[in-house]
């Protein structure tokens, strides 16, 4: 985890995981996607992490999704307090100690979006067990 959080520029591994989650961006034409690590805090951000509402963001940790036992589990308080949302949302594990979400609109295809988002979560768990 260290790797993740150098003092210096940008590791080779950080490089790769930024890279691996602007790939998932483009290709799902998500509002935004967001790895985190197990406290919630981001590792690499594709799109604009602020489009992420306040009370949905608060919940994307891989401990919180620990804690609930599941996706839906985790989403369900949140969308009742939202409410009605414009948002779709695909939260996944990507090993223990970390969670891949990926948020879109209508317009994006969900399928398209389910299928890359797997395979991007097979290749970012990886490179976090590439260190």
């Amino acid at each position: 985890m260290s790797e993740l959080r150098s003092e210096g520029g940008p590791t080779a591994q950080q490089l790769d995981l930024f890279r691996a989650v602007e790939d998932l961006h483009e290709m799902t034409l998500a509002i935004v996607v967001l790895l985190t690590d197990a406290d919630g805090l981001a590792i690499a951000v594709g799109g604009d992490e602020a489009a992420i509402p306040p009370p949905l963001r608060a919940v994307l940790s891989a401990k919180q999704l620990a804690a609930a036992g599941s996706v839906r589990a985790l989403l369900e308080p949140v969308f009742a307090e939202l409410g009605p949302s414009p948002l779709n949302v695909l939260v996944l594990a990507v090993d223990a100690g970390h969670v891949l979400t990926v948020v879109f609109d209508a317009e994006a295809d969900f399928e398209v979006v389910q299928t890359v988002s797997r395979e991007a979560r097979g290749m970012i768990a990886e490179i976090l067990a590439a260190n």
